[in-house]
């Protein structure tokens, strides 16, 4: 279906094509800068579009490679992947070249006298002052999905067919069959349960992530943002687990078809999606985009725990959470190993998980 593979590949470049713009105040490309030149603005714009343009001509060449070509699907699933690829690479590389333009801007204007702000505000009351879903509630939700999937599983086990299609091409073809074994058939309730872990963890970072503090109102912002980040993620929690539930019910009960299925998933990718682009433009990381015109106090400059200006670490910050320089939501502190075990364990798990399905 071209128009997903469309409407992809633009939803990745106006995520790249946005970084520089929904970054918290004060950080421009993951440098502590306070004010913009009309070259740093230039800066951003070009970026934008460069990232924008590729998206579109990608487009043209798959839509050309698919009508005029009439490449295999095989052959155009490849080149998805490619463009994809293309993508993320292109932005990510753009994105650090511009980051060691405004770091060497920054180093002249030192040079010339500026002085970062090495002073650090502390909000005692910043947790206990804002709200978000309720982790356990979200908790609850995914189980309840869970637990009606494995029931109807279960109920429905004699049906079942000796060989389980666990992926589909764009086409509604399947593309890979395993043998009827218990490990395949809740293998996807298995990887579900993980995700409960990590998603409702990361509901819970939007109130126990540090948080940049400069005044009164930026509080205001971060603490509207995190709210409605929270939630925009619960949202997005429960679309996954509808999904992947969409998915269980297809490849192992029988009880939707692939058409129905395939309509589901893009259908709930699609909200997610339109969910993203909408934290995205209407607030900007850390509520950057609500208030734009107005002035902004000089940042704490910490840029020397931030790597590229993208990955945080600093070994004197027992903080398991920071927020994102670049794009939207949490990061981890790198120099925190529970940090860094919350993200590589569960990958792990499913990786091992996928590669045992037999």
């Amino acid at each position: 279906m071209i128009w997903i593979i469309s409407a992809l590949l633009l939803f990745l470049g106006f995520s790249m094509a946005m970084t520089p713009y929904i970054t918290q105040r004060g950080i421009i490309f993951g440098v502590t800068l306070s004010k913009e030149t009309d070259e740093i603005i230039q800066l951003k714009k070009r970026y934008f579009n460069q990232n924008m343009l590729l998206s579109i001509v990608m487009i043209l060449l798959f839509i050309y490679f698919d009508k005029g070509l009439n490449l295999s699907e095989e052959k155009l699933s490849i080149i998805m992947v490619v463009f994809i690829s293309l993508q993320m690479v292109f932005g990510i590389v753009a994105y650090f070249i511009a980051n060691r333009q405004v770091a060497c801007y920054k180093n002249k204007l030192i040079e010339e006298g500026y002085k970062p702000n090495q002073k650090m505000v502390l909000d005692l009351n910043y947790r206990e002052t804002m709200t978000i879903f309720p982790t356990g509630l979200l908790v609850s939700i995914q189980l309840i999905i869970i637990a009606i999937e494995i029931i109807i599983t279960i109920k429905n086990q004699a049906i079942i067919p000796d060989k389980i299609i666990m992926q589909w091409d764009f086409q509604g073809n399947p593309t890979r069959i395993v043998d009827k074994t218990w490990f395949n058939i809740y293998s996807l309730p298995i990887i579900q349960l993980v995700m409960v872990f990590i998603l409702s963890f990361t509901n819970e970072s939007y109130k126990r992530g540090k948080q940049r503090v400069m005044n009164k109102q930026s509080v205001k912002w971060s603490q509207s943002f995190r709210k409605i980040s929270s939630y925009i993620g619960v949202v997005i929690a429960i679309l996954a687990q509808i999904m992947m539930f969409s998915i269980q019910m297809t490849s192992v009960v029988p009880f939707l078809t692939e058409k129905t299925m395939s309509k589901i998933v893009f259908i709930l990718l699609g909200l997610m999606f339109l969910t993203i682009i909408s934290l995205m433009v209407i607030y900007g990381q850390s509520g950057s985009r609500l208030n734009p015109s107005s002035v902004t106090p000089q940042a704490y400059d910490d840029d020397k725990y931030w790597k590229w200006g993208m990955f945080y670490f600093n070994r004197e910050d027992p903080s398991f959470w920071v927020e994102k320089r670049m794009g939207i939501g949490m990061t981890i502190n790198l120099a925190n190993w529970k940090a860094v075990a919350f993200v590589v364990i569960p990958i792990v798990f499913i990786l091992g998980v996928s590669f045992f399905i037999s």
